[in-house]
């Protein structure tokens, strides 16, 4: 599989959690969520058309969400407010695959999210065969001499 690029612009917008409050399930509908979910499902549904559905059985998926903010000197910082990077990358997996680019979002068996300050906020995901026999296996975690 070649690389599959998304680019989105737009506010960037976790997915909405139920909240448990005095034992009562509340409701966290957002519409600005719903909107930002419909452009990123948009967007993956072009790729669909483009490239077809990711056909791999392990996939890496790369998210990079930009946060605006109108001061110029946060720009390309690391943005560590909310909304989280959990539940921004939620939205946006369940998004891609609505569209039909993944089958599944658990075949994605790497992730890395960033969320940074920019003058306009978006989504750039770049999603690609997760083949790690490329890079030599990972160092154990302790060494043997460490119960």
């Amino acid at each position: 599989m070649d690389i599959v690029l998304l680019n989105v612009e737009g506010n960037p917008r976790p997915q909405p959690r139920p909240r448990f409050i005095r034992g009562r399930v509340i409701s966290t509908a957002d519409a600005n969520a719903k909107r930002w979910k419909d452009l990123i499902q948009s967007t993956a549904k072009l790729a669909v058309e483009a490239h077809g559905q990711i056909q791999g059985a392990a996939i890496a998926a790369v998210l990079r969400f930009d946060l605006a903010t109108p001061k110029a000197d946060r720009h390309g910082l690391p943005h560590t407010f909310r909304p989280d990077a959990d539940n921004l990358a939620k939205l946006a997996l369940d998004a891609v695959m609505a569209a039909g680019l993944l089958k599944d979002d658990a075949t994605v068996s790497t992730l890395v999210v960033t969320k940074t300050w920019a003058a306009k906020g978006g989504l750039v995901m770049t999603l690609h065969d997760d083949d790690r026999s490329l890079s030599p296996p990972p160092a154990a975690r302790f060494p043997d001499w460490i119960q």
